[in-house]
């Protein structure tokens, strides 16, 4: 695949335990991606730290783990937004209202391109039932903050496989996981797979075309 990306969005888990360890291992893989010339979106979910993220990753100080880290950039008259869902000890997400404000008045501002919206949790609940609350606990606040706004799609994670729905004027678009995929199909309820995958998302015209793509087990010669 030869595509030479904008930036990269890492939507959140960017570690297993939340370790300062484990952090200073992921330096090292971002400062792989970070070869490609292109900027990195780093959001936060449920197994991450926001303390130690803030100390090893970005050199800062965060006395408190409830400090949430959310933020936005222009690319090129496109704006993307990250936001931080994380909650301590649960599998499901929340916005808080300062965040959501903070949004809101992001959002008011001109972006030629629109917006695109990062969250860990996806904002819409999961057609499989096991996971049905891995999901975002708040959704009506984010739907309210979003409401006329040129949001292409809102993209997530979380969930460990592919899931696309409707989600007030847009799209919500959850991407397979980078350390196992969970197989929905399974009649025994969740089973993982070996594999990973993410969504290669580009803009044309105006509009935003997203493609899902799983790789499973060792590749084969056709």
């Amino acid at each position: 695949m030869d595509v030479s990306p904008d930036f990269f969005i890492l939507s959140g888990d960017l570690v297993n335990d939340g370790k300062e360890a484990e952090y200073r291992m992921l330096n090292t893989v971002l400062d792989e991606l970070r070869g490609f010339g292109a900027p990195l979106i780093l959001g936060l979910g449920n197994h991450d730290c926001r303390i130690h993220f803030r100390r090893v990753v970005l050199g800062e100080e965060a006395a408190d783990e409830s400090q949430r880290y959310y933020h936005s950039a222009m690319f090129g008259g496109l704006r993307v937004i990250m936001l931080d869902s994380k909650l301590p000890d649960a599998v499901y997400g929340d916005l808080d209202e300062p965040q959501l404000a903070w949004l809101a008045e992001e959002l008011r501002k001109p972006a030629p391109l629109g917006n695109l919206i990062a969250i860990h949790h996806p904002p819409v609940f999961s057609t499989v039932e096991p996971l049905s609350d891995h999901c975002l606990n708040n959704p009506d606040g984010l739907a309210k903050a979003i409401a006329g706004h040129h949001v292409h799609a809102l993209l997530s994670g979380h969930i460990h496989y592919s899931h696309v729905t409707s989600f007030q004027d847009t799209i919500s678009i959850t991407t397979p996981a980078t350390a196992y995929i969970l197989d929905p199909g399974s009649q025994q309820g969740t089973r993982q797979r070996d594999g990973w995958g993410f969504t290669l998302c580009s803009l044309r015209g105006g509009q935003l075309y997203a493609n899902p793509i799983s790789m499973h087990g060792e590749p084969v010669q056709a």
